[in-house]
């Protein structure tokens, strides 16, 4: 069973939505009302016996699995639990029956103002709800779906799922997520979560403005960084509240989390493998970066906060943009730092720099087309590009972005049938074109000139007659 539940304003808005869907009935409550005119206003009971919460409203949806079926008896006795659990047992409230979808659901309209005037408590409500949930499951042998929480987590890409089926290890982005579940299963404060990563190597810091807020958490694991958006929503400093429960008061934790983190900046955890680390992100730096990017390459805005979330392009604390470089497996080597110049600067993560390492997407798992560029730019460049031709029409193509022939993954490529060499200014890499054909005979050769791929982007947004290139859809990173 999955339920969603939400705080609103307007019960008459509500209702009218709830009772304006073809095939909708009423099917329980503790309420005389019988339409959304006569239901506001006795709701309005409620609202006066505390007008000073303003969002009053509460509405909770619960849907079935495809294929489960309830009937209405049992659909309002699993209402009147739901909404006995979450702490609603003197408010008013009507439950509602839809069938304007193939699956079975109920929606609950209700006060979060008891009879006695006091307020429902909405902390963690979130986690509260999908423990009911697992309850009422059991209890009616319904389907069990995954908690909420468990999606607000970035799942692992294609090629992190293709390093755990090769070597059986997870990712280090699997891992934080991992450790950081274990240690807030129980609720913990926001300093008692940090020391728990602490003792298990995961470094974390939080960023704080000058006035004192918080503004990011990030997290480092074996050399490797990750601000929590890079995580999921719920390991965000706002998300691990809302999502894992984690108790935050600023007077009580504030100087309790600064020295948890001088100790560990004293008593440093060595990396199992690494002796050298990414940049740490810094979150509240990204805006400011995406729009740069957005406006000094004219790269689209999906684009870039797609690989913003997937954790391949990031700001630094210096306030400069990191693309990171990994295999094919999705293990990270090395980044790359665009500077202001336009150049980059090459970061390495390990003291020996791992091979067949760069900076690359693919537009699906399956791969039938290749396209070698000379830096990150030029491969979101040809990306925003090739997003005009007609998605029928393209071929899943993986793009990237080489410095030498090392980098070159060959055997992935021997395997495919259309390679391209997209180098700009190819008098420079002469050699290393040379070297790509002789391994490559599939391979073909094309040129975008000396201003390269991002120069002709740019061309076509600052004709007038060009239409702008359009945001990106439909294309899986």
């Amino acid at each position: 069973m999955i339920g969603k539940h939400i705080k609103g304003k307007s019960f008459r808005g509500l209702l009218n939505y709830l009772f304006g869907k073809d095939g909708a009935r009423q099917i329980g409550g503790n309420m005389e009302g019988t339409n959304p005119r006569e239901l506001a206003a006795e709701f309005g009971i409620s609202r006066r016996l505390n007008p000073k919460v303003s969002r009053a409203v509460y509405h909770a949806s619960l849907s079935l699995a495809h294929k489960e079926s309830l009937d209405d008896n049992t659909w309002h006795e699993i209402a009147q639990k739901y909404l006995q659990a979450m702490g609603f047992d003197m408010n008013q409230y009507v439950v509602v029956r839809h069938t304007d979808r193939t699956h079975e659901h109920i929606h609950i309209a209700a006060s979060r103002i008891q009879l006695d005037g006091t307020t429902v408590s909405d902390s963690w409500d979130d986690r509260r709800s999908e423990a009911v949930i697992r309850k009422l499951e059991q209890e009616y042998n319904l389907q069990s779906v995954q908690p909420s929480w468990e999606k607000d987590k970035h799942s692992p890409t294609t090629g992190e799922r293709r390093h755990i089926a090769r070597t059986g290890e997870e990712s280090v982005r699997v891992k934080l997520q991992r450790s950081l579940d274990q240690a807030t299963h129980d609720c913990p404060t926001m300093p008692e979560l940090i020391e728990r990563a602490q003792q298990q190597g995961v470094n974390v810091r939080v960023g704080y403005t000058r006035t004192g807020i918080v503004k990011g958490i990030s997290y480092q694991l074996d050399g490797v960084a990750f601000s929590g958006t890079h995580l999921g929503k719920a390991y965000t400093f706002p998300g691990l509240q809302k999502h894992r429960g984690v108790n935050y008061s600023p007077k009580r934790d504030d100087k309790r989390i600064q020295k948890l983190m001088e100790q560990a900046l004293e008593n440093p955890t060595p990396a199992v493998t690494q002796t050298n680390s990414l940049p740490i992100p810094e979150p509240t730096n990204w805006e400011q970066i995406r729009l740069n990017l957005s406006q000094q390459y004219n790269l689209p805005n999906s684009l870039l906060t797609e690989l913003y979330e997937k954790g391949w392009l990031y700001a630094s604390q210096t306030g400069q943009a990191i693309f990171v470089e990994r295999t094919l497996d999705d293990l990270p080597t090395l980044a790359k730092q665009l500077e202001p110049a336009g150049n980059f600067t090459a970061i390495p993560l390990n003291s020996e720099r791992t091979k067949n390492g760069s900076f690359w997407i693919a537009t699906d798992a399956t791969v039938e087309r290749a396209v070698l560029l000379s830096d990150p730019i030029e491969v979101l460049s040809v990306i925003a590009l090739e997003s005009t031709v007609d998605k029928e029409k393209r071929k899943p193509t993986l793009y990237w972005s080489v410095g030498d022939s090392e980098q070159i993954p060959l055997e992935f490529l021997r395997a495919i049938d259309a390679v391209v060499i997209a180098f700009k200014d190819n008098d420079k890499v002469e050699d290393l074109i040379a070297e790509i054909l002789a391994e490559l005979p599939q391979a073909k050769q094309v040129s975008p000139g000396k201003a390269g791929w991002n120069g002709m982007l740019t061309n076509n947004h600052l004709q007038p007659n060009q239409r702008r290139i359009p945001e990106l859809q439909g294309w899986e990173l």
